[in-house]
């Protein structure tokens, strides 16, 4: 027997109005004439409530065969799991997606050149830098070998080192300070064109002041300051160093 006559006639055998019933049950009373005119179910949190009210065990309301009640439970079991599956995953890209924030944002307040190359929400920039006075150097030993192959003995040799100086990407002051390589440079053309994405250094040109942009040359500046985290705040200078994009 059906789920739909089952309860049709229990509900007849307890003297019970549809309207009554459904009362009990919380529901409206032409919700209860749909069940029993099979043209919807009640949820299983239902089911077991109603198996309670009209003494009906629970396995006798889902026998019968072709049972669309039976169907339709396993349909919903279904479609509950599949969307906790997808509400995981969800959850899951979410929670990885504000790691990748984080791990981008770690990079741009530490200067970490590796993760700013290949942050996609970092661009190329151009910038124009003031060097020191005397290119950074430092004595290294080196392997010299004659031509021949033949002689071969150390030597210090004088290495330059990378400068750290503030790049200025735009007239506003927007920039922030770098570390990188120049190689020797003169008092003339200790100016340098610097190409870099974020803290991550592609290269740089040496360039006279008179060659650089006009509405870039106060920024450039004319004097070479260390840098002091006192005087000059972040490396990055902009409002939220931890801010991974541009």
């Amino acid at each position: 027997m059906e789920f739909a006559n089952i309860l049709r006639e229990k509900r007849k055998a307890l003297h019970l109005t549809q309207q009554s019933l459904a009362d009990q049950l919380h529901v409206t009373r032409q919700t209860l004439s749909r069940w029993e005119n099979e043209t919807s179910f009640p949820n299983l949190d239902t089911l077991v409530e109603l198996s309670e009210l009209l003494n009906i065990p629970l396995d006798t309301l889902l026998k019968g065969e072709n049972n669309l009640m039976v169907e339709k439970i396993s349909a919903d079991v279904r479609e509950k799991k599949h969307l906790k599956r997808l509400f995981i995953a969800l959850i899951t890209l979410i929670i990885l997606f504000l790691l990748w924030l984080c791990l981008l944002g770690f990079g741009r307040a530490h200067q970490v050149g590796t993760i700013d190359r290949f942050n996609p929400f970092l661009r190329t920039t151009y910038g124009y830098a003031i060097l020191p006075q005397k290119a950074p150097s430092k004595n290294k030993l080196v392997t010299v070998t004659n031509n021949k192959g033949t002689d071969k003995h150390k030597e210090w040799i004088k290495d330059t080192r990378p400068v750290d100086a503030f790049v200025s990407d735009d007239p506003f002051g927007q920039g922030e300070w770098l570390k990188f390589d120049t190689g020797y440079y003169t008092k003339k053309n200790r100016w340098a064109l610097v190409r870099h994405k974020g803290s991550y250094f592609f290269g740089t040109r040496l360039v006279r002041k008179n060659q650089i942009l006009l509405q870039m040359r106060e920024q450039a500046g004319a004097d070479y300051l260390p840098y002091s985290s006192k005087a000059d705040g972040p490396r990055v200078n902009k409002g939220i160093p931890w801010w991974p994009f541009n």
